[in-house]
């Protein structure tokens, strides 16, 4: 059976990541407007808590099932019924631990009357272990269109969800139980409409277990350093206010590194393969590729959000959040740097290393915790963006530190070079826009159009790059390749 390559997984999932942009945004932006900071915070606390018991079940099992239903297709069911049978009883696990915690969780962080908030969200974690099993199960056969189309209901039926029950009358328990139900929805459907095969002899659960035990300690140290700080903030400042501007500000923020869970989703079994191959060459070229790739996405982004932070908040969410201007700014820097790492903890763990991407993520942790510690007391919900920010940055350098070392390919001086010349190039532009007072949407257009030649006319960005960008990550050979330094 032929495989889609890189560059065709990456379009299909990037399409889905869009959509859970467009309607998470859409759903972040009526919460707010809606509720208003207060009840937005309380939804915005037992979203960030549901997304680190998630994590339990989302990296672990799906990304081993992900590995050796790529590199064995032809025991592909075997390996999923094992995985489906290994994922329900850690999410079971997880969700009665979660449901059964939710009341000294609530105290602790100050607000009793988060204790049913949790409850109803505890079954997500069931829900969603299930789904994201058989939806790597796809990634691994490399049905990313399949992948993203299960995807991409998934996040429709959150957003509809949780603003339909919240627009009824219910308010922020609707909120909360629109995420749970949707979670139900989509599990069910991909479970029950899934066609399965033959299965074959058993396959050995130790191999899933070896490969996911690593991957699901990383996976919930990377939740805790993702969201812990909005724990903190809750926790430390008492104040549902508080929360739910920080809520905003993340909200925001997060479209950079959800753009590129698609490349890494595309990326992870194509490394794999690449990996018991033996190929370096093609390895250093997805590494090298993948990286432009980061720079080129991430420097405009950074540009606009970071000095344009009061102008979308008070567009999207209006004059009362305009206190979470500041923490945007550094979550956007914090979520660029965690975008880094989120690609080069697939390569690592592409590679055959789970064990060093999640000693390198563990470590991170008491750096976060330290952090949010000493920063939120005297600088509110900015030193808990600073404190996401310096974590990441370290992952960055280490996760960066660990592939240059073993496949001696990174960031190329000359392409990087030119690119961080184009967006200094939008930074000063922006900053003589700012003296018109335009439109904030045709202000970032300008901005974008402008990159985008100021890339075309330092040759870092035309056809003849575009086709060999899309060659080298599909594994293809482009007559004539131009060299970078």
């Amino acid at each position: 059976m032929s495989r889609p390559d890189v560059r065709v997984g990456t379009a299909y999932l990037l399409a889905a990541q869009l959509i859970f942009l467009v309607s998470g945004y859409g759903m972040h932006v009526f919460l707010g407007r809606y509720l208003g900071p207060a009840e937005y915070g309380l939804f915005g606390v037992v979203l960030y808590a549901a997304t680190m018991i998630r994590t339990f079940v989302m990296s672990g099992v799906p990304m081993a099932v992900a590995r050796y239903v790529a590199a064995e297709p032809n025991r592909a069911e075997a390996i999923l019924r094992q995985g489906l049978r290994l994922q329900f009883l850690l999410a079971f696990t997880v969700s009665l631990i979660f449901f059964l915690l939710a009341e000294p969780l609530a105290k602790l962080l100050g607000d009793p009357s988060l204790t049913i908030l949790f409850r109803i969200a505890a079954p997500i974690t069931i829900f969603f272990g299930i789904f994201f099993v058989i939806n790597q199960y796809h990634n691994g056969l490399g049905q990313y269109r399949l992948q993203s189309a299960w995807l991409t209901l998934s996040y429709l039926l959150r957003a509809v969800l949780v603003i339909g029950l919240t627009w009824v009358g219910w308010r922020v328990y609707g909120a909360v139980a629109g995420l749970t139900i949707a979670a139900a929805l989509s599990s069910l459907i991909v479970l029950f409409i899934r066609k399965a095969g033959a299965a074959g002899p058993p396959f050995p659960p130790k191999l899933l277990i070896d490969f996911g035990a690593p991957l699901i300690v990383a996976s919930i140290v990377f939740a805790l350093i993702t969201d812990l700080d909005m724990m903190f903030v809750k926790g430390m400042m008492h104040d549902t206010v508080s929360a739910g501007y920080y809520t905003s500000a993340k909200a925001m923020a997060q479209a950079t590194p959800f753009a590129f869970y698609a490349l890494s989703s595309a990326l992870y079994p194509a490394i794999s393969r690449v990996q018991a191959q033996g190929d370096i060459v093609k390895m250093q070229n997805y590494i090298h590729q993948a990286n432009r790739l980061l720079l080129i996405t991430i420097l405009p982004l950074l540009v606009i959000v970071c000095f344009n932070s009061q102008a979308i908040l008070q567009l999207f969410y209006g004059s009362k959040f305009l206190p979470a201007a500041t923490s945007l700014s550094w979550l956007m820097l914090s979520f660029s740097f965690m975008s880094i790492f989120v690609i080069h903890r697939t390569f690592i763990t592409g590679s055959g290393h789970p064990k060093v991407s999640s000693l390198l993520t563990v470590a991170l942790l008491p750096i976060c915790v330290i952090l949010n510690l000493r920063l939120i007391p005297p600088l509110g919900l900015t030193g808990a963006a600073l404190a996401s920010t310096f974590t990441f940055l370290l992952g960055t350098i280490g996760s960066y530190f660990i592939i240059y070392t073993k496949f001696k390919a990174g960031f190329k001086l000359g392409s990087t070079f030119r690119i961080i010349s184009a967006a200094i190039v939008i930074l000063i532009l922006n900053f003589l826009l700012a003296k018109f007072g335009l439109p904030l949407l045709l202000n970032v257009a300008i901005l974008l159009v402008c990159y985008l030649a100021a890339l075309w006319i330092l040759r870092e960005w035309n056809f003849q790059q575009i086709r060999e960008l899309y060659g080298q990550l599909s594994g293809a050979n482009p007559t004539n390749p131009r060299k970078e330094n």
